[in-house]
């Protein structure tokens, strides 16, 4: 089924279509710079992500297309039991812009919410930090103008290392506190660590006794996400911590990358558990991380991250591990009826 505004029809985006799927990820390479410094897309993992939702979440990816040539994208994440939807991409050809393309895209976002009943719509933006690289305002200015309204809670921290510039292993990785010792895993966790690796997100910001460990439960979006990274072309590596006396995973962290940029990696999940934190284990596991995947990874020269700014002292690690703040990302949500 197909929708149609004025000059565009929109069309669902399917990774067997190769000629629409094409298009879209040439508009992704033509609009690669609307943030600067960022990752390019990469094919491999874009037509995946078509194929290989994240867990609990359906996704639905439109394209616009005026005169049987992709104009626009839409992508609009359904989370599992949730009120709202978030809108992951809206793109339009950087040479296309301000002639309604976007309004149009949005509208489409906000029937796919209702469609799906729920009563909120998100997104996000990148803005900039004072002092920092400068940035578009035009997504922002967009948002406010169809009535989005900034969302409680702190903002996204954007931080890049750069390789190049500073070597956080100039001093090598240091010594483990005694009574800890290191573990590696790839893409796939092991199934002995998968739930403890499951218990430990938990434990972010959790207060009070820990929670019973049910393999199945624990263990079913950490398989899922590791479905989706697989399905996307994506390798990671990871390094945990294990305490010796209890035989507890007390902490990990994980890196991963795309096939293609081979210059390019993520520094994604750390954690330490509350009861072993005041021991600089999360320092000594990214530093620790980041030598295995140099050695197995060698053309990697930026890692970026993110993180809430109030998640003050992550933060803190990564800025003495070298990594700089490059922007902000603002999330903005919108009520689901129809447009004022």
């Amino acid at each position: 089924m197909t929708d149609s505004t004025p000059e565009l029809r929109f069309i669902p985006l399917s990774a067997d279509d190769d000629d629409t799927a094409g298009q879209w990820l040439q508009l992704m390479a033509e609009a690669a710079d609307d943030v600067p410094g960022s990752a390019p897309p990469c094919p491999v993992d874009m037509i995946g992500s078509l194929r290989f939702a994240p867990p609990a979440t359906a996704l639905e990816d439109w394209v616009a297309l005026r005169e049987g040539q992709v104009v626009g994208a839409l992508r609009t994440a359904l989370p599992n039991g949730a009120p709202v939807a978030r809108v992951d991409q809206l793109l339009v050809h950087p040479k296309l812009r301000r002639r309604g393309i976007g309004r149009a895209l949005f509208g489409k976002a906000r029937e796919l919410a209702a469609g799906h009943g729920r009563t909120v719509l998100a997104g996000m933006t990148v803005e900039p930090l004072e002092g920092g690289p400068a940035r578009d305002p035009a997504p922002s200015a967009f948002v406010a103008s169809l009535g989005g309204v900034a969302a409680d809670g702190p903002s996204g921290l954007h931080q890049w290392l750069d390789l190049r510039r500073h070597n956080p292993l100039a001093d090598g990785v240091p010594a483990l506190p005694e009574g800890y010792g290191l573990v590696r895993w790839g893409t796939v966790t092991p199934d002995a660590y998968a739930v403890p690796v499951s218990l430990l997100e938990q434990s972010l910001g959790a207060a009070g006794a820990e929670p019973e460990p049910d393999q199945e439960v624990e263990t079913s979006y950490a398989r899922a996400f590791e479905t989706m990274r697989v399905g996307r072309g994506r390798r990671a590596y990871h390094t945990g911590v294990v305490h010796r006396a209890s035989g507890t995973l007390a902490g990990y962290t994980s890196i991963s990358k795309t096939t293609g940029n081979p210059e390019y990696a993520l520094q994604g999940m750390t954690v330490v558990h509350r009861a072993h934190r005041g021991h600089r284990l999360g320092l000594l596991l990214k530093l620790s991380n980041l030598e295995n995947v140099l050695r197995q990874e060698p053309a990697v020269r930026l890692l970026e991250t993110a993180n809430a700014e109030d998640n003050h002292s992550m933060i803190a690690v990564n800025s003495a591990m070298g990594f700089v703040p490059q922007d902000r990302w603002v999330s903005w949500t919108f009520p689901t009826g129809p447009s004022a």
